[in-house]
């Protein structure tokens, strides 16, 4: 059985990088540029994009709650204020890129 080294197996391996020798981490590198890591699933264009389209929801759904409220129906309102906030964090997470929004939605 052969295994194949790669820089994630590297570091479950040897633990914090904070704490690595420069011997090994030039083997880090030496891995990476034999075997580097694959790119990331989507773009960072790609997730700005999906940051800005979560934004625009949050800022629709907080106006429905508004006019919700000043109608009297603040249980609707409190729910659309609830999936506001949720938009927000998700717009958040995403515009830091694909691996933290990745993150998010796993809960690492």
């Amino acid at each position: 059985m052969t295994h194949t080294l790669t820089t994630s197996a590297f570091r479950d391996q040897h633990s914090d990088p904070a704490t690595w020798s420069a011997a090994t981490l030039d083997s880090f590198q030496v891995i990476g540029d034999i075997a580097p890591p694959p790119p990331p699933r989507y773009t960072h264009r790609h997730m700005q994009r999906l940051s800005a389209s979560y934004a625009w929801s949050a800022a629709v759904k907080d106006e429905l709650a508004d006019q919700l409220a000043a109608d009297g129906h603040d249980v609707a309102a409190g729910t659309y204020r609830r999936g506001a906030r949720e938009a927000r964090e998700h717009a958040a997470a995403a515009r830091l890129g694909w691996p933290a929004y990745e993150a998010f939605l796993h809960g690492w």
